[in-house]
């Protein structure tokens, strides 16, 4: 807008003095310099308005990541207390992998004929 189109310095070379005053008459450059910076304010605002939700969403986001980690972490302490329970309530009993293995070998030794005291 502040330059002079190349139509009044090619076509009608007389007509560029006719069009510097109807610039000057509508004021254009001054006009121009107050829509640069309003427009300025406004990419002022929207940048401070886009950071504002960026950090309301990294805010929310580091909320959730919190949340999960102390999900987690209570998930893995009740796996342990519940595994120390189980094996605090089986000390006193046999263990099943043995048992097992005794009637095994007691079976074996049915089927063959041989039966012996265990």
């Amino acid at each position: 807008m502040l330059d002079t189109p190349n139509f009044f310095w090619d076509a009608e070379p007389t007509l560029h003095p006719l069009y510097a005053a109807v610039r000057e008459y509508l004021e254009i450059k001054p006009r121009i310099q107050v829509l640069n910076e309003r427009c300025r304010v406004f990419l002022d605002l929207a940048e401070i308005l886009s950071d504002s939700i960026a950090d309301t969403k990294m805010t929310r986001i580091t909320w959730i990541i919190i949340i999960l980690i102390v999900l987690s972490i209570l998930v893995t302490c009740s796996e342990v207390f519940l595994r120390f329970g189980i094996l605090s309530t089986q000390k006193g009993k046999p263990d099943p992998a043995a048992a097992a293995a005794t009637v095994a070998a007691a079976a074996q030794q049915l089927a063959s004929g041989s039966f012996t005291e265990l």
